[in-house]
């Protein structure tokens, strides 16, 4: 299902719920949501109560096989997908299955080295590779916008750092940023017991909202959204530097060698400087604003990452 951009209109956004899954939570909870999702979209646009600049587009289908022939049937499209996010178990009531709502993040440095608070769910995933990695804004615009929604209605919203086996995945396979919003781990995880009571219509809906509004925004995005977003990946960029210095430091401090800490201040520094730059996707010609934001935060990122490096050089020699 489409609603086509005004503008924009080989440009898409594409929600995706498998549909094969028998359970409840797996996934009847990611198709019902999106179905009400598109349910709520159709009927603002029908009431002109909202504009889509780019083209947004709902996919249900067979997990992984339906997203991969969607964007492999035709290239021409595919070649206009810009975002992609999965919808899988999106509806646990957390009280009785267990776990928590999750954001499995793009590909970034945590997915190397996964420590402090980052943590794989149950299901677990590969140790990644500095080749392997995703830098863009979508994993700190995503999960901010949920941050937000789930302080407003007292929700709890975590993050992953990458695993895969679901929708996201052909996206990412196919360079087109893309991440997951599900729950993990759940104990009735592929039984017959997952079931409707074991749904949180009010999970639904912070998990629909939260999708839908960031998905408006992502359609709609211009030269403000870019440095919006500049503004907020230079902040994350600082503050996960420092989160990491401190690990850092503990590492060194137990045993590890100033050589590889130095390396993952250097990967997050790298990883956050590509993404602010991924800013500029939002624009179909060249923005000396956003050109020179992108600029300037970098710099001041960099100049962070440099400051905390020579300080875990001179911890190391106390």
């Amino acid at each position: 299902a489409d609603i086509k951009g005004s503008e924009l209109p080989n440009e898409r956004l594409v929600y995706s719920a498998h549909v094969q899954e028998p359970g409840a939570n797996d996934n009847a909870t990611g198709v019902g949501t999106q179905l009400e999702m598109a349910k709520t979209t159709a009927k603002l646009f029908g009431e002109n109560k909202i504009a889509f600049k780019r083209t947004m587009t709902f996919l249900w289908g067979d997990e992984i096989v339906s997203t991969n022939r969607y964007i492999q049937e035709n290239p021409e499209r595919a070649k206009g997908i810009k975002w992609g996010i999965s919808l899988d178990m999106v509806g646990e009531n957390t009280a009785v299955t267990g776990g928590t709502f999750l954001i499995e993040k793009m590909p970034d440095p945590s997915a190397i080295w996964t420590r402090g608070n980052d943590k794989h769910s149950a299901w677990g995933g590969d140790v990644l590779k500095l080749e392997n990695m995703k830098p863009h804004y979508l994993n700190d615009f995503i999960t901010s916008t949920f941050k937000e929604q789930g302080e407003f209605a007292n929700w709890v919203v975590e993050t992953n750092p990458f695993e895969g086996g679901s929708d996201h995945t052909p996206f990412l396979q196919a360079d087109i940023p893309g991440l997951l919003l599900w729950h993990f781990t759940d104990q009735f995880y592929h039984t017959d017991n997952d079931r409707i009571d074991k749904v949180s219509k009010e999970t639904m809906k912070n998990v629909g909202t939260a999708a839908l509004v960031s998905g408006l925004t992502l359609v709609n995005s211009n030269t403000a959204f870019a440095l919006e977003q500049i503004s907020l990946l230079e902040q994350k960029a600082i503050d996960r530097l420092q989160t990491e210095f401190q690990l850092s430091v503990n590492a060194i401090n137990t045993g590890n060698t100033i050589e590889n800490e130095k390396a993952i201040l250097e990967a997050w520094e790298d990883w956050y400087l590509k993404a602010i730059s991924t800013t500029n996707d939002v624009v179909s010609k060249s923005n000396g604003n956003i050109n020179d934001a992108i600029k300037e935060s970098q710099s001041r990122v960099s100049l962070k990452s440099q400051e905390l490096i020579k300080k875990l050089n001179t911890s190391s020699k106390n």
